[in-house]
């Protein structure tokens, strides 16, 4: 299904790799076939649909030499892995280097410096691509790509819906074929332009993309666009609610619309900051496949922000508290205004969810992905496959297959997203904010535009709806690649052992 390495993009993008057979005689097919065992292990231990997939069923085979043939039948453990996934699994992935895939998960990237969508069409293979932001200093910012620049062709290859996910699937430089937007009578014409060539190199992302306060006449309004749920910026965020505090800010407004997800811990800290809500409330639970059931638990609000040690681990004591902490700067929020996609997905809804029974929280944009389930990042170690420091050293193979599912205190889960009220469905994605390219964090941004417009009251933030009909024709491809939403394997140790 998808497969994770260095990328070209903050996303990660689907890759199908068709690997080699096994030669029995060789050193290689010995190295391949443990790789295998570890895949097909780890997967009857910890999945969440093991009782669902035949294969996995503990009594499948009735020695290892059954077993044994069964794993012969694929070609490398990664074609194992995907056979090996229930049919409405969409989330779990292949990890070629887990180590490059920790760095992504601290937002260090061989990438271009964009972060991109893709729009599609009623009736029409075609596809064009958008940029969402850029990372400031990046190869896209040098050279000069802006927001909401439109693009056709990568490499001069035409993209449509059978190529989009690929041809911006590696670590290279590439040539982006930008292009205008136009109404027609028939719809939406696009008109190639000029070419952008993008160099490609480490690219190191602050998940905090913009945090201000908009001083109204009468009301300050912090300003938050978060990018992904980092475990490294803890200290970042409590530093950004301090200045919000300092401020005196009246309301928030947290935009996720480009948040694919993150660790369910920065996720907990986030609901924390906002609400102010501590350890005595409930933020969700966990719940594991049968045979891991007996672990299944509640987990809390913070009242304390955790931090990372010098190694990058959170670190506990023997009563489950973290050793490393600072003094949390809540806002104490009883409403909070949270701006959305088809890119909010995993650690952003699992915000939006854990709050919903607890204070107001206001939707702007469109619907949200629906991904309620969390995963885990699983070495070829002993079990139970979390200590990457007894990893097999012969590779760098590793699986983040989903471990859980989790709903609210109240019980709720979301397999279909969040959808804001009509009245604030709102798209980015029209003929006239494309042309208009209005800044992250100006008020012409037509969703940020909408959330100052109901809590000033004042129509001027307000855009008007669009009334092009070749804008109704464009969809914003379903992000087919969000972040996810992982469980940290020291979390993962703490409950099950080492």
């Amino acid at each position: 299904m998808k497969k994770v390495s260095i990328l070209s993009l903050a996303f990660l993008v689907a890759v199908i790799v068709t690997g080699c057979g096994d030669d029995p005689t060789s050193s290689e097919s010995e190295d391949v076939s443990s790789k295998k065992q570890f895949v097909y292990n780890a997967m009857n231990y910890w999945y969440y649909w093991q009782g669902d997939v035949p294969a996995l069923a503990d009594n499948r085979f009735s020695n290892n030499q059954k077993l044994s043939s069964f794993l012969q039948g694929f070609s490398d453990a990664e074609q194992l892995f995907n056979a090996l996934q229930y049919s409405e699994d969409e989330f779990s992935f292949f990890i070629d280097d887990y180590e490059e895939f920790a760095d992504q998960q601290d937002g260090i990237n061989a990438a271009l410096g964009v972060n991109y969508g893709f729009i599609g069409f009623q009736n029409s293979n075609d596809i064009v691509g958008y940029a969402r932001y850029i990372i400031s200093g990046s190869p896209a910012d040098d050279a000069g790509l802006q927001r909401l620049d439109l693009f056709t062709k990568v490499d001069g290859t035409d993209l449509n819906t059978s190529n989009y996910r690929q041809l911006l699937s590696d670590n290279s430089a590439h040539t982006l074929t930008l292009a205008t937007i136009k109404e027609t009578s028939q719809g939406v014409a696009f008109e190639d332009s000029t070419q952008k060539s993008i160099q490609s190199e480490k690219v190191i992302e602050n998940p905090i993309y913009l945090s201000t306060v908009i001083d109204t006449s009468n009301t300050k309004i912090g300003y938050m666009m978060y990018n992904a749920f980092q475990d490294n910026s803890h200290h970042d965020l409590n530093s950004a609610f301090n200045d919000f505090n300092n401020q005196n800010i009246d309301e928030l407004i947290l935009d996720l619309r480009y948040n694919g997800g993150g660790t369910i811990l920065t996720s907990q800290l986030l609901s924390s900051l906002i609400s102010g809500l501590d350890n005595s409330s409930k933020f969700g639970e966990f719940s594991y496949n049968q045979k891991r059931s007996d672990q299944n638990e509640s987990v809390y609000f913070l009242d304390k922000v955790p931090l990372q040690n010098g190694e990058g681990d959170f670190e506990r004591n023997d009563q489950g508290e973290f050793v490393n902490t600072e003094p949390m700067n809540d806002l104490g929020l009883n409403k909070v205004y949270v701006l959305t996609s088809g890119g909010t997905a995993s650690a952003s809804e699992a915000l939006i969810n854990s709050l919903n029974p607890f204070i107001d929280v206001i939707l702007i944009g469109t619907q949200t992905v629906g991904k309620d389930q969390g995963s885990l990042t699983l070495y070829d170690a002993p079990e139970p496959y979390l200590n990457k420091d007894k990893a097999n050293p012969d590779h760098k193979k590793a699986i983040q297959p989903i471990v859980l599912k989790i709903v609210n205190s109240a019980g709720d889960d979301y397999p279909d997203g969040f959808t804001p009220s009509a009245s604030n469905n709102i798209s980015e994605l029209t003929v006239e904010n494309i042309q208009k390219k209005p800044a992250i964090g100006s008020p012409d941004d037509p969703l940020l535009g909408r959330a100052l417009s109901l809590i000033t009251g004042q129509s001027k933030f307000q855009q008007s709806s669009p009334s092009l009909s070749g804008s109704q024709m464009m969809k914003e491809q379903k992000d087919f690649s969000p972040q996810g939403m992982y469980l940290l394997p020291e979390q993962a140790q703490f409950l099950f052992g080492n």
